[in-house]
Parts: structure tokens; C-alpha cells; sequence
């Protein structure tokens, strides 16, 4: 059985294998004109600046064809934190190219390189133009996630994505995809029934993906400018005024998911009110540790504000045609 680690060495150029001959060995042994540089994706040697950093051709043709396809992919541990170094690239596409835009490579540096000549020739025989492909490619969040294409396209929103930004809706959709995953795996929320915890995500996929997208890693304000979204960068700057730490975040997801009213039983309303106590009275003890009196106050009237912040903008709309299919497959 081929080896799932030598994938993306086949798509190496002859300077990068001559780099890995040398690997392990002295380096006073080695020429001196071959580069020590490492890849800043996996820690294998670089073959070179691609895409705006140092990073090897099995890397750079990862980013290339993750972009250019639009693939939504899902982390295989629902974590999001798999490693990425050399020997484990290959095991989790979606740890590897968040850390591809975590270091920084440029997707509009793919978007400007000069596509397969097959797409010219595609145009002149009236195919469909890349911006339908585009969305509609968008639309996947998994190969399991079956969103319903027409509702999407006929959406009043629909229209203003281009094939440029549809790349921006792509990532800022895996972010969502991520959040509702780290939402499911909440200590709290974990002990709901599965018909609970899809009726209660259903409604709160908004305020947990604001939440976490305030705080995420990554700044994400311009991908949003890119789709056209004042609405929602606004509400995502307020959030991220709170400055909230890993902690602190976690005891407002859990405020955020453990809703009574959201309950369908008498027994599930009971469970969700203790929850939410539960978390009340550790995001208490927790801000007073780090001896801030305001801070317990100034986080309750932050998450608030930004459950009653109803909008209905470009991002919004057409997340909320998907969500409930990926709801259904987490």
C-alpha cells in the first residue's frame, strides 16, 4: 500500500529532493550553495519563496490546489490543532492549511497566476464561467455536507460574490465549520442529547461563530471587507473589544449554548440552567483570581450585546441556507 507521506513528494522539484539527500547529513559535508532554510508550513527543506514565504514545493502545491478548487476540508480529529511537520502533513488537510494561513501565504498571489489554458478553451465553448463554479464549490462545506444549490444561488445575496471573494466566503466558511465543531466538543453542552444539541446549534451558530472569529488567530477583517460584509465586521469588532482569554471564551460559549428556553424537555431545561449557572459562578471566580472586578461585569454586557445583535447581511444569509446541514454532519 503506497505510503500516504510520499504524496506530496511526488509533486517535488528535482532542487527540493537534492535538499532532502542532505538531510541528516553534516553540514560541513553539504555544498554550500544549497539553502538551510526550512518550511515555515511543515519543517521540511524549502525549495524557495512561494506564495509570500519559505515553505517546500509539496506545501506550496497543497495552498495552490486548496485555493484553486475551493475544497472545504474538515480536521480528521474535530479539534483543529493536529500537527503539522514533515512526517504528518499529509494526515490532516485542514490543520495543514490553516497553518498555511497562519504563516501567512497569500491566497490572492494564487488567484493572480494564470489559470490551465483548459479554462480558456472551457470559456469559448460556453461553459460555465468560473464564478458559478466558484460558488457553487463554495457552498460544499464537506463532500458529506449536501447544501441545496438552487436556494443558495437564489439568494438576493447570491449575486455580489465574485470568483475573487468566493475564495474569502471558502475560508471564512471552514472557520464557521471549525467553531460549530469546538461548540459540539463543550464540556457542558456534550452531556445533551444529539436532538438537543442540533436544535440548540441551529439557533446559536451565529453568536459562537462571532465569538470565536473575534478571537480567532488569524485577523479575518479583511477577508469580510473582501465579501462585502460592513454589517458583520462591525458586530466581529465589538466582540473582539472583550479581549477575552481561552477561559474566559469557553465559559461564554457555554453561557451561549446553555440556554433554558432553548430546552425541548422539562429535564433538558433543568440541565441547561445548571450548566449556565455552573458557568456563571466559574467565570466569577475566574476574573476575580486575576484580581479585575470590572471584568466579570464587562463580559456579561459584551456577550449581551452580542446575543442581541440581530443582522441580515451578505455572510449571514448564506451561511444560514448550509448551517443546518452542517449541523447535521459534525
Amino acid at each position: 500500500m503506497t505510503d500516504l507521506r510520499s504524496v506530496d513528494d511526488t509533486l517535488e522539484s528535482p532542487r527540493s529532493r537534492i535538499c532532502h539527500l542532505y538531510n541528516g547529513i553534516d553540514s560541513t559535508l553539504a555544498p554550500a550553495n544549497i539553502s538551510h532554510s526550512v518550511c515555515q508550513v511543515c519543517g521540511d527543506q524549502s525549495s524557495g519563496k512561494h506564495y509570500g514565504i519559505l515553505c517546500c514545493d509539496g506545501c506550496s502545491c497543497f495552498f495552490k490546489r486548496s485555493v484553486r478548487k475551493g475544497t472545504l476540508y474538515t480536521c480528521i480529529a474535530a479539534k483543529g490543532n493536529c500537527i503539522v511537520d514533515k512526517a504528518r502533513r499529509n494526515w490532516c488537510p485542514y490543520c495543514r492549511l490553516q497553518r498555511c494561513l497562519a504563516v501567512g501565504m497569500n491566497v490572492g498571489a494564487v488567484q493572480e497566476e494564470r489559470g490551465p489554458r483548459t479554462q480558456a478553451a472551457a470559456a469559448k465553448h460556453g461553459t460555465p464561467n468560473s464564478k458559478s463554479l466558484t460558488l457553487t464549490r463554495c457552498a460544499y462545506m464537506h463532500h458529506t455536507y449536501r447544501p441545496h444549490y438552487a436556494s443558495l444561488q437564489q439568494k438576493p445575496h447570491a449575486a455580489a460574490l465574485t470568483a475573487g471573494n468566493a475564495v474569502n466566503f471558502q475560508i471564512l466558511a471552514q472557520i464557521l465549520v471549525t467553531c460549530l465543531r469546538q461548540a459540539k466538543c463543550n464540556e457542558q453542552f456534550r452531556t445533551l442529547t444529539p436532538t438537543q444539541q442540533e436544535a440548540i446549534l441551529n439557533v446559536v451558530w451565529n453568536e459562537c461563530f462571532v465569538l470565536r472569529a473575534s478571537h480567532w488567530s488569524l485577523d479575518i477583517t479583511s477577508m469580510i471587507d473582501a465579501c462585502g460584509d460592513p454589517q458583520l465586521r462591525r458586530v466581529i469588532a465589538e466582540a473582539k473589544q472583550l479581549r477575552a482569554d481561552v477561559m474566559e471564551l469557553n465559559f461564554l460559549e457555554t453561557l451561549i449554548l446553555c440556554r433554558k428556553e432553548l430546552a425541548l424537555s422539562a429535564e433538558n431545561a433543568t440541565l441547561l440552567e445548571s450548566h449556565a449557572n455552573g458557568a456563571l459562578v466559574s467565570l466569577a471566580r475566574y476574573t476575580m483570581q486575576q484580581t479585575n472586578w470590572l471584568r466579570f461585569g464587562t463580559l456579561l454586557l459584551g456577550l449581551r450585546q452580542l446575543t442581541q445583535r440581530c443582522y441580515d447581511s451578505l455572510l449571514s444569509s448564506l451561511f444560514r441556507t448550509v448551517v443546518r446541514d452542517i449541523v447535521k454532519n459534525l
